[in-house]
């Protein structure tokens, strides 16, 4: 593995573990609300776009991670985020 590829497996910041815990938990709840919002909840969808952006920056930001599905490999990306130091946590990896 690359120097640039383990840096990614890491996380970007200098927030403790107990921070960056309550930033994925915020992160994870902003997922769910707009899951929520898009199927039926009365909402502009201007509103949604700028949540979803938020939150895409917030995980970008902190390097939050899909989890893995041990079944065939890929990302659950309907499930909850995780640090990238969790072992659940998936990363593309090139064929």
């Amino acid at each position: 593995m690359t120097k640039a590829k383990q840096n990614d497996r890491k996380n970007k910041t200098k927030l403790t573990q107990d921070d960056l815990q309550k930033i994925l938990a915020l992160v994870n709840s902003t997922r769910e609300m707009l899951s929520e919002m898009s199927d039926g909840w009365s909402v502009q969808t201007i509103t949604l776009a700028e949540l979803d952006a938020a939150m895409h920056r917030v995980q970008n930001a902190m390097n939050f991670r899909p989890q893995k599905d041990d079944q065939n490999g890929g990302s659950m990306y309907w499930a909850g985020l995780v640090l990238p130091e969790d072992s659940k946590a998936w990363f593309y990896e090139p064929k």
